[in-house]
């Protein structure tokens, strides 16, 4: 059972992001690059770009999907490859955000679902409320729309703050770690009742490590 199973009511809590960066002991060499709190610049060595960090990170996955599910079998339609996500500001588009992402389609339900880790820097953690009719906010991963049914955040002990929106078609959920980085995944249904819970999804991006792009900073 997931720390968020026992919120059974709609709820958004978001965290305020925060300015200095403790980063990890397994990327230490890493702390000479100053990570940008509103968002990275565009790099090549991030622009679709597959490497022994992607490696580490997609066997990461495989091994979180193996255990998890182990009932399943997953297609890897996209194999794990860094990317940058675009903030629109309706002027400009700026790469803010330096991730890993993998997608998959799950072999006995029809469905897929998209993953992925990211650097600090340009990510705001918990979840935007949409449903006032507020502006978009790119900076964040998570959104509650007025259409979705749950929207759940919690903070562990540990200063992690995980959090997930569904609609009953849809889970989204990530992960916030205090050392800046994410994990996050999207998983939908495309025929039929969604086949796994909010539980399922938040349970995986737990298990998803951060260091694969920790490592790729260190040595960029």
């Amino acid at each position: 059972m997931s720390v968020l199973a026992s919120s059974a009511k709609r709820v958004v809590v978001s965290a305020a992001a925060v300015a200095a960066v403790l980063l990890p002991a397994t990327a230490a060499s890493a702390q000479g690059t100053e990570i940008p709190e509103e968002g990275w610049e565009y790099s090549a060595a991030w622009d679709f770009v597959r490497d022994e960090y992607t490696a580490e990170f997609q066997s990461d996955v495989d091994g979180a999907l193996a255990s998890q599910f182990p009932d399943w079998t997953f297609d890897n339609s996209l194999e794990a490859v860094r990317l940058q996500n675009y903030y629109i500001d309706g002027v400009n588009e700026t790469p803010v955000q330096r991730k890993f992402r993998a997608d998959f389609w799950v072999g006995e339900t029809g469905e897929g679902f998209e993953t992925a880790v990211y650097l600090p820097g340009g990510l705001t953690p918990g979840i935007q409320d949409l449903s006032g009719g507020e502006e978009y906010d790119g900076h964040y991963l998570l959104h509650c729309s007025a259409d979705d049914t749950e929207c759940a955040s919690e903070t562990l002990a540990d200063g992690t703050v995980v959090a997930y929106t569904t609609d009953g078609t849809y889970v989204e959920a990530a992960a916030f770690y205090p050392d800046g980085s994410a994990s996050w995944s999207w998983w939908g249904a495309f025929e039929g009742p969604l086949q796994v819970a909010p539980d399922d999804v938040t349970a995986l991006v737990l298990d998803l490590s951060t260091e694969p792009v920790w490592h790729a900073l260190e040595n960029d």
